[in-house]
């Protein structure tokens, strides 16, 4: 057996295990933490190997799982973890809450399970949690403490995910009156670009804007209106105001905006069946687009936040400060 075949079977023998874990997690109701310190870190950053603490110059493992949303609000974080392969129709999905008391995690509790093992994006609106079901185009919105639930259809239903139709919303963010939703709309070259879909108070669409990327994710809104996406396809960071930064090799995707900072993720390029075995990377930039550092990660790079939740891609934080989008 070559080197090559070696690594290939001991990734594949991971993966088993990692799935097998997270099913007895969510079966048992358990949180997998790891460490409970947050102490000279200013960002998570979710991976499907786990949520980790991260700094320009290194990582921490806070939890065990496969997870990708994760929102603030105040002391509590909130992150979707899913309990199987996320394309598995298994419905082991679960919004798992963590309290902190400054730079330490006190305690971790699961509010809700049940829900499509895709989930991706979540944040808080108008006091609820809302939850981005990818590939069923619905949100879940629950109560904070996960006791009520329900289902928004702002895009209709797809039939299938091979279809026109299907436009695999992967993030959003409440902009003044209205919410924005990403529309990925396929990552190949010749699919069409993504978009912003805006809707009203109501989830009556009001618009659908191309944005100058493909297989686009997350939304961050900065302060003279400009709206950042990851131009996931080209591996580039890029906003409604021509702005057009290329990062790297890797596909572009989590996105944080601070006041003096922009953190974007990055995945290997890879088929989608062994994509989460590969490594992958955070950039840090400047508020002036300038790459500051970059830092390995051991896994592909899904979301990240800043912990105090001071981030302009998150709903709550821009609330009531919102100049007109871009």
């Amino acid at each position: 057996m070559s080197l090559t075949m070696s690594l290939d079977r001991l990734a594949q023998l991971d993966a088993q295990a990692r799935f097998m874990l997270a099913g007895q997690a969510y079966e048992r109701g358990e949180v997998r933490l790891v460490s409970r310190d947050l102490a000279g870190c200013e960002h998570l950053a979710a991976t499907r190997h786990g949520l980790f603490a991260i700094n320009p110059a290194a990582y921490r493992r806070i939890a065990h799982g496969l997870f990708y949303g994760v929102t603030i609000l105040g002391d509590m974080i909130y992150v979707f973890e899913a309990g199987d392969r996320p394309r598995h129709r298994t419905n082991r999905g679960r919004i798992v809450r963590f309290r902190r008391d400054g730079d330490t995690i006190y305690a971790a509790e699961v509010i809700a399970t049940g829900l499509d093992n895709g989930c991706h994006q979540i944040d808080v609106m108008h006091g609820e949690l809302h939850v981005l079901d990818t590939y069923n185009q619905q949100i879940i919105v629950l109560s904070l403490d996960g006791a009520v639930r329900r289902v928004l259809h702002p895009l209709p239903l797809a039939a299938d995910r091979s279809g026109a139709d299907y436009v695999h919303i992967n993030s959003l963010l409440r902009c003044a009156d209205d919410t924005l939703l990403l529309l990925h709309n396929g990552g190949r070259p010749d699919a069409p670009r993504s978009e912003v879909a805006r809707f009203d108070g109501d989830w009556n669409l009001v618009v659908r804007t191309e944005v100058d990327g493909h297989g686009c994710h997350n939304i961050a809104l900065l302060e003279d209106g400009t709206l950042l996406c990851c131009g996931s396809q080209a591996g580039e960071l890029i906003g409604s105001n021509g702005v057009k930064v290329k990062l790297g090799d890797m596909m572009t995707r989590g996105l944080s905006v601070g006041v003096g900072e922009i953190l974007v993720g990055g995945s290997t390029f890879s088929p989608r069946d062994i994509r989460d075995e590969k490594g992958g990377t955070i950039y840090f930039l400047d508020r002036a687009y300038r790459l500051t550092s970059t830092l390995a990660m051991p896994a592909p790079v899904m979301e990240i936040r800043r912990i105090d939740g001071r981030d302009r891609s998150l709903s709550h934080h821009i609330a009531g400060q919102l100049p007109q989008a871009k």
